[in-house]
């Protein structure tokens, strides 16, 4: 049986090593959501040879700010599946992120871009599905303390990343979907983000996101990172 897996912002870091691996791996179709197809068609050429002789990677422009964008995104992959003889999708990743600008611009990619594909991409998913929101430790009430590094647009958009994440989980329980719906701190990467200023390479960060879209079942309502789980 074939997973099929859609990853936005993945044209780079993360998202990137992400895909890489996910298309490493047997009888996967990974969709590589992009704002510029060519910037993913440009990293796919770095790793296609990698790619699973059972498994395909499939370059998508998605601009999750863009309303037209996620709608165009969204009939080409239900488009593709359907030409495969597939009727959904198994697995969300919410990837996409910015970070270093204002609320507004950080909200409007880390927040409300994230809403907006998920609502649209949600009745494509199949029953038992992932949602799988990307988040950061940096956005947990939990942890946080007068050491806590101050990003407050990035911090505070990937604590409401966490609630939806929380709501969503809990729609989904009442609907009794068996959708998973999870936030995935990757821990500190050096991405473009940060100016590649991390003490991890993207291509470790990316394998607890990489475990968990494979895996069928697992907890929901939960943020995990690599070795457990962290407080909201």
């Amino acid at each position: 049986m074939v997973r099929t897996i859609f990853v936005t912002g993945a044209n780079q870091g993360l998202g990137m090593h992400t895909v890489h691996q996910l298309g490493a791996t047997p009888d996967v179709i990974v969709f590589m959501g992009s704002r510029k197809i060519t910037s993913a068609e440009e990293a796919l050429s770095k790793f296609a040879a990698e790619v699973h002789s059972s498994s395909t990677v499939v370059p998508v422009q998605l601009d999750i700010t863009d309303a037209a964008s996620i709608k165009a995104a969204h009939a080409f992959v239900a488009d593709f599946l359907q030409k495969k003889g597939i009727s959904s999708l198994d697995v969300l990743v919410n990837n996409a992120a910015i970070i270093g600008k204002g609320f507004e611009d950080t909200f409007a990619t880390n927040v409300f871009g994230t809403i907006a594909v998920t609502e649209a991409f949600r009745p494509l998913l199949s029953k038992g599905g992932s949602i799988l929101n990307i988040s950061s430790g940096l956005g947990s009430l939990g942890l946080a303390n007068k050491d806590t590094p101050l990003y407050p647009a990035y911090a505070s958009s990937k604590s409401a990343l966490n609630m939806m994440t929380v709501q969503w989980a809990l729609e989904e329980e009442k609907k009794g979907s068996g959708i998973r719906v999870i936030s995935i701190c990757p821990g500190w990467n050096a991405t473009n983000m940060n100016g590649h200023d991390g003490p991890m390479a993207p291509s470790e960060g990316c394998k607890v996101i990489v475990k968990a879209a494979l895996e069928k079942g697992g907890k929901t309502c939960v943020f995990i990172h690599k070795d457990g789980e962290y407080p909201w």
